[in-house]
């Protein structure tokens, strides 16, 4: 379908003929008219009301003008009316010729925009001579366009304006759009028109006043784009976004545009980012040396004592509201009130890659879900090579509404390339992730049903995870209460806060609709649930906390754990680069502002770095022990020492004493006391956040299998063994 937008003013002498030769020459061709009316003070309007009569009501439309005055935002308005893929725009005055259009519409075969290039047949002199004057000093010479950039008759595809971000002066519509649309890759064509002078009424353009501002604002737009061009993030949207979405990707499964992937690391965004970053900071630090006298080093050691005291205070305020938070709850009674026949489909998807070891688990923990057989769906992905997993569910024998998925044999080899193929297979409203390893509380998918309609503006329902098998070791009973707190203390305050969520790789539910509008998972990040979350953020998604328990392995040793967690924060460090490539982009999107953006540094960003400088400052404590260095004394004079050691002092205390209350709301009395020694494990953290930003810089998609099954290797015990109910409690 053809739109054709025509904002008018004061032009009711020339609508009749300009509404009858539209007519003979779309006939044939299915369009609607839209005309935007800039508040006419002649009888515009009323002309317009009356076509009604004589048109069919889907072919005609009238706008008023909602915005500010001008042709520009006449038919921004108009295209967001608009029900065609295709759009024209021409002026009211006839001085355009309608029966050109259809030609142009033929025209989009071989391009994206089509623009009309005036031929003057009986324009005075003066119009001519300045028309040709800004076609070729502003259009040409300054903005790099060889095409008539003031012309007012264009065909274009509606996904060109969809992905141009437009904000033009009252007359500057139509450089402003080209000049963007070129730099998105948008392919641009022109067609010679016939250019007539008006034949009724008075022109609502000054060549003069017109002139000087189309003429000022190109410039403006050129400096702008300078400056863009050295400070490359402030420019978005980035040409791989212009055709949205790509659900046709079958060779890496990447459907999002690629500057929303870690697929590739380093783009001119962040280049200048990281460049623009060091040369504020050095500056800072060279201009406090030169007003104060005191070293750089010692200037670098002050601003590392302020950061760590922020982190403290963001934390601190994010548990605060914690506090206040209820999880979002289902109650029994709602639970047993749901008509079986009434549930949506449900699907699970569920990936898998060596697992043979859990399948007996996997198959039992799915089966114990109280939900109909007959409304759920479960996906089980393999790797076409890992025979020995697709060997054991092949002899386990699952249920029939268990199908496996062979996943193709390309790059890269990571879990959310394989929710990807799965993703276009999905037939539930609703699906949840649950790993190899996975046992979730039995209604948690009737739960997660009745939050997702009792809350119809949630969109994703986040889980609160544990370990059945806590008391294993040493490391399981520590890395426990970290989830304890992650869980039921930081990510609560986070959602009370409206910030952005770092998400789980499992158990949490999702209306399938949020995941194309996000174009489902990043498969070049090996933690794409912190990734999901973040994006889910940016489009306007809600997120909660569901009071249901899915339980996992925890790693029992310190090798695995710390292969692990690296992987999370190499995850941690693809997120961070992926999102901060317009960090003023998504100052805007995530809708809270620079409150957003600070809460996403400090949470994700921000936790790598203060791992990697915990070990840093470790080291110079030791180091001052061991040797009474005057070096790294004098990097610690007094304000920077009490600082330093309040942060040190009552961060180490404050976060070990929350981490002990943790357990203890989740009625893990015995774990308590373990609790004390939670620093050992933050120095593991330091390690992992070091072996992470070294792999990061060789391998940064490599997928570090975690090993599941320890728990059954280490005891004969049955899978309710492990199924510990939590007690419901609040934060």
């Amino acid at each position: 379908m053809l739109s054709i937008i025509i904002p008018t003013y004061n032009e009711e002498d020339n609508l009749a003929s300009l509404v009858d030769r539209l007519a003979q020459s779309l006939i044939g061709l299915a369009h609607e008219l839209i005309f935007v009316d800039d508040h006419s003070t002649d009888g515009t309007a009323k002309f317009l009301r009356a076509l009604k009569s004589k048109y069919p009501r889907e072919h005609i439309r009238l706008l008023t003008k909602q915005g500010a005055r001008g042709k520009a935002t006449s038919l921004l308005e108009g295209i967001v009316e608009s029900k065609g893929e295709i759009i024209a725009m021409i002026d009211a005055d006839l001085q355009y010729p309608p029966e050109a259009i259809p030609q142009m519409v033929l025209q989009l075969t071989d391009a994206d925009i089509v623009v009309g290039n005036r031929q003057f047949a009986d324009a005075g002199n003066f119009r001519k001579i300045s028309s040709k004057i800004y076609k070729f000093f502003f259009g040409r010479m300054l903005l790099g366009l060889p095409y008539d950039v003031q012309s007012g008759l264009k065909v274009f595809r509606k996904q060109v304006c969809a992905s141009v971000r437009l904000k033009p002066s009252a007359w500057g519509f139509d450089y402003d759009f080209l000049f963007k649309a070129k730099r998105l890759g948008w392919r641009i064509a022109q067609t010679d028109i016939q250019f007539t002078g008006r034949m009724h009424g008075k022109s609502n353009v000054s060549v003069l006043s017109t002139g000087l501002e189309l003429g000022f604002g190109a410039l403006k737009l050129r400096f702008k784009y300078f400056l863009f061009g050295i400070l490359k993030f402030l420019e978005y949207p980035h040409p791989s976004e212009r055709l949205g979405n790509n659900w046709n990707n079958n060779w890496d499964f990447v459907y999002t545009p690629q500057i929303m992937s870690a697929k590739r690391t380093l783009y001119l965004e962040t280049v200048s980012l990281v460049l623009t970053i060091l040369f504020v900071l050095s500056a800072t630090i060279y201009g406090l040396h030169r007003l104060t006298g005191i070293s750089s080093l010692v200037i670098i050691s002050g601003i590392m004592a302020v950061f760590y005291v922020v982190m403290m205070a963001f934390k601190l305020r994010v548990i605060y509201h914690a506090t206040t938070q209820k999880f979002l709850d289902i109650s029994p009674e709602e639970i047993e009130s749901v008509n079986p026949y009434d549930l949506p489909m449900y699907t699970i998807l569920v990936p898998l890659y060596k697992e043979a070891a859990v399948i007996r688990q996997i198959i039992t923990a799915m089966s114990a879900i109280d939900y109909p057989t007959e409304k759920l769906e479960i996906i089980i992905t393999l790797e076409e090579y890992d025979t020995e997993t697709i060997e054991a569910i092949a002899d386990a024998n699952p249920p029939a509404h268990f199908r496996t998925l062979i996943l193709p044999d390309v790059q890269p080899k990571t879990k959310p390339k394989a929710l990807n193929v799965a993703f276009p297979q999905v037939h539930g409203e609703f699906l949840v992730i649950y790993d190899a390893e996975i046992i979730p509380d039995a209604d948690q998918l009737k739960k997660a049903y009745l939050a997702f309609q009792k809350f119809p503006q949630v969109d994703a329902l986040q889980t609160r995870l544990d370990h059945y098998n806590p008391e294993q070791s040493l490391i399981t009973r520590l890395f426990n209460e970290e989830f304890a707190f992650h869980f039921d203390m930081l990510l609560p305050g986070l959602q009370k806060l409206g910030y952005p969520i770092p998400l789980s790789g499992h158990s949490v539910h999702f209306r399938k609709s949020a995941l194309e509008d996000i174009g489902a998972w990043d498969p070049y990040n090996v933690t794409e649930d912190a990734d999901t979350g973040i994006k889910l953020a940016r489009a306007g998604k809600k997120v909660e906390i569901l009071d249901s328990v899915s339980r996992e392995e925890a790693t029992t040793s310190i090798y695995p754990w710390v292969a692990q967690r690296t992987r999370w924060i190499k995850g941690f460090i693809q997120t961070s680069i992926v999102h901060l490539r317009h960090p003023l982009r998504f100052k805007r999107e995530v809708g809270i502002g620079w409150a957003g953006l600070f809460a996403f540094a400090i949470t994700v960003p921000a936790s790598v770095v203060i791992n990697i400088a915990n070990l840093v400052y470790w080291g110079l404590l030791v180091g001052w022990f061991a040797t009474h260095s005057h070096l790294i004394q004098s990097l610690f004079p007094s304000p920077i020492f009490y600082t330093s050691l309040i942060s040190f002092a009552a961060g180490n205390i404050i976060f070990v004493y929350l981490n002990l209350v943790s357990s203890y709301q989740r009625g893990r009395y015995n774990a308590v006391k373990y609790g004390l020694l939670s620093p050992l494990y933050w120095i593991l953290l330091a390690v992992a956040s070091v072996r992470a930003a070294a792999e990061f810089m060789y391998s940064p998609h490599h997928w570090s299998k975690t090993v599941h099954g320890k728990h059954l290797a280490a005891k004969e015990e049955t899978l309710e063994t492990y199924a510990i109910k939590l007690p419901q409690t609040e934060t």
